[in-house]
């Protein structure tokens, strides 16, 4: 639509490209944020009588009284979103069901065009999925709405297909940066979140500019104190408890990020072998969600707020040993939700996981193992910690995480604990990913191949993969000698040379053809061969070579010393070429 105005060429580098998807996602973001508030009122609230806490950065209070006066219409809730919810994936928007940021990654590897349309039946199908009580998070919705954003402006201001990807790289990122009021971590996620072993740098600074204009607006609407309000005692210093403490932290999450993924896995394939329509899906997983909701309260909806009273060591509703069965419930209410089709995404659930993972560890290591409490070692502590190593772990996206702590706490002090913990437990999750789409490097990707061929082809000479040994002929031979002599070798040129060695010509399997009307005893090769045949030198690189043979409409020529004397030194074709590519050289 746009190309460009009185000679401005839109790209993504430019400021402003990155503020319009800035601004975007956060005018989406704050409506998504409506959206599961309005809805978590009419199912929980009113209909089931049920006032889940809230973390301080989204409203919530310290002193939280549990309250829920119809239990028993905890699972009819999750089933009605659910259900409805399936009908909305089925009717109008397949790619809406399950995993948003793996739907993102996806769309970005296979350079799928996205759009506003795939972001507002995102942000609906999961704000019911949430508000209904089923257990998802906001990163996934969130990440798939900027994404779709991305996608949008880059249409929108004609941008080319290399240009598009990168803007839906920056509208994921600004989409996470908003919503959790994380613009750092959010611009890093929009580098980090596709590979698992690499980093697509050129998102990082117009990252940055969309992140921090969708913070903004986000932040304007429900305020600018981190997500959740921790209060931590001054440090004093690092002791081997410590250490050993936030060690066996990483194990542990490891672990867990391991079982989250494995647990998705296998209810994704136990409902998609569900001889059931699409439709009722999710509601079904729904009602096994609600189930399980009325067991433990964090496992309805987002669970922040209860995270955010675990911080505070506020215990009166859940004492420890339902911490640590929750751990293993709400990793079961995350599977059924995502599993079966529901909207949503798996930071959040990972967040609330971990966060339990990391309480149950620190009673494990305080009131069983007796480690001293300090400045580091603490139920605070641990949690925070715990949220963000599991999701470490699980999303294989340590870098981004470790800044993410800082962010939706304002802990700065639990960098060190924390870089310690997501190390071990990023090296320990194993080569599985939460994120299926996710490849482990930029050679992987469709993305870049491109890129990474006219790399490879410019790194290796002809010289580094001709063939030495070549077959060549007398231009004195008969056609006959000649066409028996290809048959064979199974080869399909010859080049013709002199008693010296000197190439005077090349004769093909298809000049032998032309010649099956005269006489194939008395022709000589000289006679059918071209005398001026495409030559290479063995300096050339492969990236040049396949441009001349493209050019020239050949698939294989004769190697020579220089143009002048024409000295035979080896021959090359095309399968030489291709060798290179697929890793054969």
């Amino acid at each position: 639509m746009f190309k460009n105005i009185l000679g401005y060429r839109f790209n993504y580098l430019n400021a402003f490209i990155p503020v319009i998807i800035g601004l975007f996602a956060g005018v989406f973001g704050v409506a998504f944020l409506k959206a599961i508030h309005l809805f978590s009122e009419i199912f929980l609230v009113e209909f089931a009588g049920y006032h889940p806490p809230s973390p301080v950065g989204e409203g919530g209070s310290l002193y939280y009284h549990f309250v829920m006066e119809h239990p028993y219409l905890i699972p009819v809730s999750t089933m009605i979103g659910g259900l409805l919810v399936g009908i909305m994936v089925y009717l109008f928007s397949p790619e809406s069901a399950g995993v948003g940021t793996d739907a993102a990654i996806k769309a970005f590897h296979e350079k799928k065009e996205l759009g506003l349309k795939t972001a507002f039946w995102k942000l609906v199908t999961s704000a019911i999925t949430i508000g209904s009580g089923q257990v998802s998070g906001k990163e996934g919705p969130i990440a798939l709405i900027g994404a779709g954003i991305g996608s949008f402006v880059g249409k929108l201001f004609s941008l080319s297909e290399r240009e598009r990807n990168i803007a839906l790289a920056v509208g994921l990122g600004a989409g996470i940066g908003g919503v959790f009021k994380a613009p750092f971590a959010g611009a890093i996620i929009s580098s980090e979140v596709f590979y698992k072993k690499d980093f697509e740098t050129e998102t990082l600074i117009p990252a940055f500019i969309a992140s921090f204009i969708a913070f903004i607006i986000v932040a304007s609407v429900f305020g600018f104190s981190p997500l959740f309000f921790i209060h931590l005692p001054p440090f004093t210093g690092f002791s081997m408890y410590d250490a050993v403490g936030y060690v066996f932290l990483g194990l542990v999450t490891s672990m867990i990020a391991r079982l989250m993924i494995f647990s998705l896995d296998t209810v994704r394939e136990m409902f998609e072998r569900l001889e059931v329509h699409p439709i009722f899906k999710p509601a079904i997983g729904g009602f096994f969600v609600g189930i399980i909701g009325m067991t433990v309260p964090i496992a309805i909806g987002t669970g922040y707020g209860w995270l955010q009273l675990i911080m505070m060591d506020n215990l009166t509703h859940f004492p420890p040993w339902k911490i640590v069965i929750s751990v293993f419930l709400v990793i079961a209410a995350f599977s059924f939700t995502l599993g079966s089709g529901g909207s949503g995404g798996v930071f959040g659930p990972s967040l609330v996981i971990g966060g339990l993972t990391g309480a149950s560890v620190f009673f494990f290591l305080h009131d069983i193992l007796h480690f001293p409490e300090s400045s580091t070692l603490n139920l605070t502590a641990f949690t925070v910690v715990g949220m963000v190593a599991t999701f470490a772990a699980a999303a294989k996206a340590p870098l981004s995480t470790i800044i993410l702590v800082a962010e939706i706490t304002g802990g700065y002090q639990l960098l060190v604990p924390a870089t310690i913990a997501v190390a071990i437990s990023h090296f320990l999750s194993g080569e599985k990913s939460i994120f299926k789409s996710q490849v482990d490097t930029k050679l992987d990707s469709p993305v870049h191949q491109d890129e990474f061929k006219y790399m490879l082809l410019n790194r290796y000479r002809v010289k580094d993969v001709m063939e030495r040994n070549v077959i060549t002929i007398n231009p004195d031979a008969t056609i006959l000698y000649a066409s028996k002599f290809m048959q064979e070798n199974s080869i399909s040129a010859l080049p013709v040379v002199d008693k010296e060695g000197h190439l005077i010509g090349m004769i093909t399997s298809t000049d032998v053809i032309k010649a099956c009307n005269m006489d194939l005893e008395k022709t000589k090769v000289k006679d059918l061969m071209n005398p001026d045949p495409i030559c290479i030198t063995q300096e050339l690189t492969l990236f040049e070579t396949m441009s001349i043979f493209i050019e020239n409409n050949v698939g294989v020529a004769p190697v020579v010393n220089n143009k002048e004397e024409k000295l035979l030194i080896g021959i090359i074709s095309d399968y030489d070429i291709g060798k290179v590519l697929t890793g054969k050289v």
